[in-house]
């Protein structure tokens, strides 16, 4: 660290490892001396740094000292400044209070500075000239320019917060305000303050007959300067209530105030605010004196309606010189209220629960869904008036909603509807909207009215019915006397409607009335009042039920007119059973138009409708004729959901009722039915088209009922004469399966018929019970051996053919597609899981069936085992299954040169990670003999420890092998046979069994190169497996043993091995056993397969059938070498190959 020239030393310390060294520095130019009190260390010039340590302190007293007289004589000169400040703010404030404000005294208690340099005033007190108070506020506080005070003794206010203070507005008896003098000095000011008023409060006191008080209580306003002359202003508050128990309206607002121009804005709102007679009251004395000698521009006198209500106002108010008129927007929201109107006078109306909206400015006064009730009454205006006009323009819309229809109500209508009321002596309760216009002379009129009667009783004096529950309406047009007639009404139980128009009512009235009565009843009074030949028509077609007339009165304007008529109308829940179709349809509805003459008649029926049970019908028809002559009668009738049952067979033709004998038809069917007649002919009926919903079908030779049919098609004859039920499509299930099919069903003049299904699709297939028995025997025992548990689905083609006599077998033939999606299906053994698709095709020749197909399987299970990819060919002939090829069946011959079946030919799958080959024959019936060859190859061992065993060990190799297996049913017990597998490289050292077998002869711990390969020789009998032989061979250990396993894994094994006399586990035993064994060892294992116990057996018996069983063991070398597998059938001989990956990790252990 160096010094700069010229630079006083000076000291630096610095804290190090927890030592506090002192860094000196010295005069001498660029350089450094370093104290280390803690190590008591000093440089050279030790005693040159004492001195100047000394001088050093010498000097930081001095200055010390200094700073202590200059602070001392600068707390006196303070001292002096504060103490004669507050006498000098208060002779500048006083000095400049009259020009601030005139016309205003100004008094307080004290005027200081604060310890933040404000001005605070206490206990001020505003009065104006002649001694009036004004305003109170207890402390304000100013901000001002202090440097401008200091320099120059002139006060320039930056922000005033008034405290609590209280205004008193205050209008005499002669309506003079406290504070009409007032005016505030604005000459020369550069700059305006910033307002604070802190829980202000204003009142407002009106001297009259009886004196109004109203406070603006717990104010709290801003006036913020917002450039050289304007203010923001922003403040809440509360309006006090004289009623405590009514809650106090709270008010926001804002806006701003332009100071020398006059000009202010101010928008905000009261909420809650309680509307009652005492603010009426204070409201009419504020606003007396000061409106204009203007005729009433309401409907009403506002004196005489009576308001109590609590309700939101927003306001805003604004004034552009204050010597103009302010410009105000007001909009009450009424919450609830109760409003009491004057008429009738006998008993005025009080209308409760008032809500809605009313606004006011000085061009408009609108109102929006003010709303109230009177009892069940409810009361709605809405309107918009002009102001600005004398008389104001616009309307009111009123609504009056369950309005109570009396003498009360009568009193109160215009006087031109007075005679309408008694004419009908309408009682009960009504709707009425009206539309309440001023007139030029400042009256106000009704027009546009409606009535809308509700359940109302009239009798009408023209009309002998009495109405009762009456709807509708009476509108007056405009400001006539012309009405609109639209009228429902109850005669004797029956719908009377009312449209048309009345002119001019009265006497010489002109009118046009429709007249419709519903459900008039269909009965010897209506057949009396129409003429003898339709009567006669009603009668023969067993008319019965009710219809809608309608009818049309005219009156041509005059006294004493009479009214003319015209009929038409529409059936209503009639029924009609006709001679030539007797199939009672009932509901019939439909228009209908009539011209009856003395001479002819004329019927036209449009829009018909009926139904029978379930059953609805549409059409159209005409019939014409004179009397005693008919004429030409045509009905085209569309049908939809028409039971099929026994009543519309027995309404049927012959034919008709043949086909349907046929295929026992039932459900619902849609369609078109044309019937003809021309005179006196015989009815022709047809089907040109129809469709079958919810439908059953059940073939009298295939008794295999399916429901819930859907199905399209018609009915005819062909060229031949035939009869022909053609479906060109059909939908159909039978529990979960669900049947798609297009088909034609033909039936010859010998009654023999054929069903053609093409194409086919069923799905979800179940062979239950039902399926069973609807199939011939044979067919059903075989259906019943496979029993394939789970649903599938079948596509493709069949056909169905079946004679007349019933005695005769019916015959089929088809071309089909399963899918199985996972299934269970018993073909001589269990497949379990079996999801994929067979392809088959076949004919059924009404005792036996021949089939042949092929199988793409996605995966099955067999005894727990899980197989993909399972493909191949499969042919059926009277209960005889052969799956793959039957020359593997076939007896062995020559060089066996079935061998070469290709396999396309057989069944082949893939299962953990190698290929099976299969060829199988079964006896498809109750005992289901089977027989199975089975070739494996190439399959993984660690892939088959991982899935089947619980506790999968580090088993790895490759497996090879053969089965040859016979059974009968599903009992694993009828399993015989036999086999070989074979592993290699068996990686089998975690295998229980072999880890038992090296405990117990000591072998220290197996290594992943124990075995070469293994291999087994077995048979199957009794629910258990034989080992003829077992192998295991290494390249410095060998085994071999045989023994049994049961399927539920328990074993009985016996081992042997020929071990050098250095490694017999016996060592003191060694001299007595060696010459009797020569190294032969025998070890047995007993227990569960996946926890085997082993133990070491005594020396065995040597005999001829031991010694033969262990001579393989004489050639440790040339059993290293793979053996090949001795398959009785067509197992493909592939040794492993030796530049495999497991091959080339055996050889790389070994190196290792």
């Amino acid at each position: 660290m160096d010094l700069a020239a010229g630079r006083r030393p000076f000291a630096v310390l610095r804290r190090a490892a927890h030592r506090l060294r002192r860094l000196a520095a010295v005069s001498h130019p660029r350089r450094i001396f370093v104290v280390d009190p803690c190590r008591c260390r000093m440089a050279s010039e030790g005693h040159a740094m004492t001195r100047l340590r000394s001088e050093w302190k010498r000097t930081l007293w001095g200055l010390v000292g200094l700073l202590l007289i200059t602070g001392g004589g600068a707390a006196i000169w303070v001292h002096h400044v504060w103490s004669h400040s507050d006498r000098l703010l208060e002779q500048a404030v006083r000095a400049n209070l009259d020009r601030l404000t005139p016309g205003i005294n100004v008094e307080f208690s004290s005027c200081r500075f604060d310890l933040l340099r404000r001005v605070r005033f206490d206990d001020v007190e505003l009065t104006t000239v002649d001694g009036q108070p004004l305003a109170s506020v207890p402390r304000v506080i100013v901000s001002i320019d202090r440097e401008a005070l200091a320099r120059r003794q002139q006060l320039l206010i930056q922000k005033v917060t008034l405290h609590e203070p209280r205004l008193r507005l205050a209008r005499d008896i002669r309506g003079g305000w406290n504070w009409r003098d007032l005016a505030l000095e604005q000459n020369g000011r550069t700059m305006f303050p910033e307002w604070t008023i802190d829980r202000g409060q204003i009142e407002i006191a009106l001297d009259a007959d009886s004196p109004q008080v109203r406070s603006l209580s717990n104010l709290n306003l801003r006036l913020v300067p917002a450039g050289s002359d304007r203010y923001l202003v922003d403040g809440t508050g509360q309006i006090e209530n004289p009623d405590a128990s009514s809650p106090e309206a709270q008010l926001t607002l804002s806006g701003h105030w332009q100071v020398t121009e006059n000009d202010f804005s101010i928008s905000g709102q009261l909420g809650d605010l309680v509307i009652e007679p005492s603010l009426h009251e204070f409201i009419s004395t504020l606003s007396s004196g000061t409106a204009d000698d203007h005729p009433n521009r309401l409907p009403f006198q506002a004196t005489d309606v009576t308001l109590a209500a609590l309700g939101d106002l927003d306001f805003r108010v604004s004034s552009r010189q204050l010597s103009d008129d302010l410009d105000y927007k007001l909009l009450l929201t009424l919450k609830q209220g109760r409003l009491q109107l004057p008429y009738p006078s006998d008993q005025p109306r009080i209308i409760d629960h008032l809500s809605g909206q009313l606004y006011l400015d000085p061009r408009h006064l609108q109102v929006k869904t003010l709303s109230g009730r009177d009892l069940d009454t409810t009361l709605t205006v809405n309107g918009l008036l002009e102001l600005t006009t004398d008389p104001p323009t616009g309307q009111l819309d009123v609504a009056l909603k369950n309005l109570a229809i009396d003498q009360r109500l009568r009193g109160s209508l215009p006087e031109q509807w007075q005679p309408l009321f008694d004419v009908y002596s309408p009682s009960g309760r009504a709707d009425v909207s009206a539309t309440l216009q001023p007139t030029g002379n400042g009256l106000w009129q009704f027009s546009d009215s409606v009535f809308s009667p509700k359940n109302c009783r009239v009798r009408h004096a023209r009309f002998p019915y009495p109405l009762e529950n009456i709807t509708g309406t009476l509108t007056q047009k405009g400001r006539t006397k012309d009405l609109l007639v639209e009228i429902d009404a109850i005669a004797s139980g029956r719908p009377i409607h009312f449209r048309g128009q009345v002119l001019n009512a009265g006497p010489a009235a002109q009118s046009q009335i429709n007249l419709s009565v519903d459900r008039l009843p269909i009965n010897q009074q209506l057949f009396q009042a129409v003429s003898p030949n339709v009567r006669r028509s009603l009668e023969a077609m067993k008319l019965a039920g009710a219809a809608d007339v309608r009818g049309r009165l005219i009156r041509p304007p005059g006294l004493n007119q009479k009214l003319t008529t015209t009929l038409n109308g529409r059936f209503v829940d009639v029924s009609v059973r006709y001679q030539g179709f007797p199939w009672l349809v009932e509901e019939i509805g439909g228009e209908f138009t009539a011209a009856i003459t003395p001479n002819d008649y004329s019927w036209h029926f449009n829009k018909l409708t009926g139904r029978h049970a379930t059953a609805s019908l549409t059409g159209s028809g005409n019939f014409d004729g004179r009397p005693g002559h008919p004429g030409h009668f045509q009905l085209d009738l569309e049908t939809r959901r028409v039971p099929l049952d026994s009543h519309l067979r027995a309404a049927c033709s012959k034919e008709l009722r043949q086909l349907w004998d046929r295929v026992r038809l039932g459900g619902l069917l849609d369609g078109r039915v044309e019937i003809r007649r021309h005179g006196t002919q015989p009815i022709h009926v047809s089907i040109p088209r129809f469709t079958v919903d919810s439908g059953t079908l059940q073939l009298t030779g295939f008794p295999y009922k399916l429901t819930d049919a859907q199905a399209t098609g018609r009915f005819g004859r062909s060229d031949d004469n035939q009869r022909r039920l053609t479906l060109t499509s059909f939908v159909a299930r039978h529990g979960p399966t669900r049947v798609t099919s297009k088909g034609v069903l033909e039936i010859d003049r010998r009654k023999d018929w054929m069903l053609r299904l093409d194409p086919l699709l069923c799905e979800g297939l179940v062979a239950d019970k039902d399926l069973r028995d609807a199939l011939p025997g044979r067919l059903r025992d075989t259906v019943a051996s496979l029993n394939p548990e789970r649903p599938f689905d079948l596509e493709g083609l069949i056909e169905l053919r079946g004679a007349g006599d019933p005695g005769f077998p019916i015959t089929a033939a088809w071309n089909l597609q399963t899918r199985l999606p996972d299934n269970r299906l018993s073909a001589g053994v269990q497949l379990e899981n079996v999801t994929g698709q067979i392809t088959s095709r076949g004919k059924w020749y009404g005792q036996h069936a021949e089939m042949t197909g092929h199988f793409a399987l996605e995966s099955a299970s067999l005894w727990g085992y899980r197989f993909r990819d399972i493909r191949g060919p499969f042919q059926y002939r009277n209960q005889d299954l052969v799956l793959g090829s039957s020359q593997a069946f076939a007896p062995l011959n020559g060089r066996r040169a079935n061998l070469a079946i290709p396999l396309a030919e057989r069944v082949t799958a893939r299962a953990v990670g190698g290929l099976f080959t299969l060829d199988a024959q079964a006896r498809i019936n109750k005992q289901s003999n089977y027989h199975v060859k089975m070739n494996l190859s190439e399959a993984k061992l660690q892939q088959f420890a991982r899935q089947y065993l619980r506790d999968p060990k580090n088993l790895k190799g490759v497996m090879r092998g053969w089965l040859d297996l016979r059974g009968k049913g599903n009992s694993p017990s009828t399993i015989t046979g036999r086999g070989q597998l074979q592993i290699s490289p068996a990686e089998l050292y975690e295998l229980p069994i072999v880890v038992q077998l090296f405990d117990v002869l000591s072998l220290g711990p197996p290594q992943q190169t124990a075995f070469r390969y293994a291999q087994c020789d077995f048979q199957l009998a009794n629910s258990r497996f034989r080992f003829n032989s077992i192998d295991l061979v290494g390249n410095s250990l060998q085994l071999r043993g045989r023994g049994e396993a049961t399927f539920a894994g328990q074993v009985g094994l016996d081992f042997y091995s020929m071990l050098p006399q250095s490694r017999l586990p016996i060592p003191f035993l060694q001299p007595l056993i060696a010459p009797l064994t020569t190294g032969w060892v025998a070890v047995r294992v007993d227990g569960k397969a996946n926890n085997p116990q082993a133990r070491i057996r005594p020396a065995p018996v040597f005999d001829d059938a031991l010694r033969g069983f262990l001579s393989a063991l004489d050639n440790p070398a040339g059993r290293r070498q793979l053996p090949p597998l001795n398959a009785p059938f067509g197992h493909r001989r592939r040794p492993f190959p030796l530049t495999s990956p497991a091959a080339r990790t055996i050889d790389n252990g070994r190196l290792r």
